[in-house]
């Protein structure tokens, strides 16, 4: 084990206050949970079993890992660091009697050997888009800059493991599938394999995070997606396999709004104006728009029919607005299934964070909804995308995810057909049809099942305005 140099305690234990540490006790019954499965038999019985918590708190983890490491016949080392001084002090006291190194510093300045059998715990939760907890740039251990900061410690973790060692960390979900985690996610399949997940629903700390909990081992298979932590708990289907002919992006340009584009309208939004409508994702459903029937909420403001007025944006604003007045597919995001929407008249502009596919030059903007608005686009994002929605069944989708989405090799006319008449069921089997699927009827009943209830009676009247 490297020689930790210890920190100054802070005076009285003082430190930074819990939310900028990202510091949220573990629940006892999570620990354990997590300590039984990543703490194994030793090698032989009596022998050492090194255990280490790079960001320990009080301490909790080590306590069940020395506990579990001798009810299986081995001699706990156990080694705990932690920034806060107070913290540090209490996991001290609590590993009084054990074999136990405890020092507070930063895990990550240390340069650690891969000779440590155990790595346990529940890092911090520092979102980078908050200046508050922003690391103020790109992870020093192969995260992207947006990356949350335990995205460092799952780095620190797998590279200090030794032959056989294990890992078992408490996780925000966002780690699953985001893009700055990508790198570090792909090092971790390198050296181990995921041998147990567990994944909740619910906030199950104060954190107010989504959370899950892995279990990896060196030398491992490594046949598991990170998605699987979420799709395994949420019963979601497999993609089938499918007859494709390229991707979504071969055929259509897919963009995303952000913050600048949602300022930019809140001036030039009004009530029921003669400018072009705003159809914000909570107005998409599959299929159809619900403007104008269903109220939204924009810049706190109450609208029923929401228009853009054209001469209030600024000129980049209206550069904008009119590079997206034509025919189009808006697809809305934090949402179970897919759900997109036909502009066929090219008069609506898309809210923040409603994506837009612009279709190229001859291809039908209603057989680009089609493939959009089936079962297996759906299955194929959360697969691709589990864990990046705001609530625990959403997801959070993006344009170059959406961009991938396989092409179905056989004729959408049958598709799209049914989409156009607002039979939103008939257009999902006809897509499957098209991609060749054998046997999908699982895959229909979860699709259906996630569909809005609105859409699951075919449209009586044809969109408004």
């Amino acid at each position: 084990m490297p020689a930790l140099q210890s920190d100054p305690v802070p005076p009285g234990g003082a430190a930074p206050d819990r939310k900028r540490r990202g510091a949220y006790p573990t629940p006892t019954w999570l620990v354990d949970l997590v300590v039984a499965e990543a703490v194994t038999a030793p090698a032989h019985p009596g022998a050492d079993v090194v255990v280490v918590d790079p960001a320990c708190g009080d301490g909790r983890f080590l306590v069940a890992a020395a506990r579990r490491v001798r009810d299986l016949g081995g001699r706990p080392v156990v080694v705990g660091v932690d920034i806060d001084g107070s913290s540090a002090a209490a996991a001290a006291h609590a590993l009084r009697g054990e074999d136990a190194v405890v020092v507070c510093g930063d895990a990550l300045g240390h340069t650690w050997p891969r000779d440590v059998d155990v790595v346990v715990g529940n890092p911090p939760y520092l979102s980078q888009l908050a200046a508050r907890t922003t690391r103020g740039g790109a992870s020093r251990h192969g995260g992207g800059p947006y990356a949350d900061a335990a995205v460092e410690f799952l780095a620190l973790a797998v590279r200090m493991l030794g032959p056989r060692g294990r890992l078992g960390l408490v996780l925000p979900q966002s780690i699953l599938a985001s893009r700055d985690a990508a790198a570090v996610r792909a090092e971790v399949d390198a050296r181990a394999g995921i041998v147990w997940s567990w994944w909740s629903p619910a906030p199950v700390f104060d954190a107010q995070v989504l959370v899950c909990a892995i279990v990896a081992a060196v030398g491992a298979p490594t046949e598991r997606r990170w998605t699987d932590v979420v799709t395994a708990a949420l019963d979601v289907p497999p993609v089938p396999p499918v007859a494709t002919a390229g991707v979504l992006g071969d055929r259509a340009r897919l963009t995303a709004n952000f913050r600048d584009q949602y300022y930019g309208l809140v001036p030039a939004v009004v009530e029921d104006g003669a400018g072009p409508r705003l159809v914000t994702g909570g107005l998409i459903d599959p299929g159809r728009s619900a403007w104008g029937a269903r109220p939204v909420t924009f810049d706190r403001r109450r609208f029923v029919r929401p228009t853009v007025d054209l001469e209030r944006l600024t000129p980049a604003m209206r550069r904008w607005a009119d590079g997206l007045l034509l025919p189009k597919v808006l697809v809305a995001n934090q949402t179970r299934v897919m759900e997109a929407v036909v502009d066929r008249a090219g008069q609506w502009l898309p809210g923040v964070p409603t994506l837009t596919a612009r279709p190229g030059p001859g291809v039908d903007p209603w057989r680009v909804a089609a493939v959009l608005t089936s079962p297996v686009a759906s299955a194929w994002a959360w697969h691709r995308a589990a864990g990046t929605g705001l609530a625990a069944r959403s997801l959070r989708l993006g344009p170059r995810w959406l961009a991938e989405l396989p092409w179905p090799a056989a004729d959408l006319a049958p598709a799209a057909a049914a989409l156009r008449d607002g039979d939103v069921v008939a257009c999902g089997r006809a897509v499957d049809v098209a991609y060749g699927v054998v046997d999908g009827a699982a895959l229909v009943d979860w699709w259906v099942d996630g569909l809005p209830a609105a859409v699951l009676v075919p449209a009586t009247s044809s969109q408004p305005r």
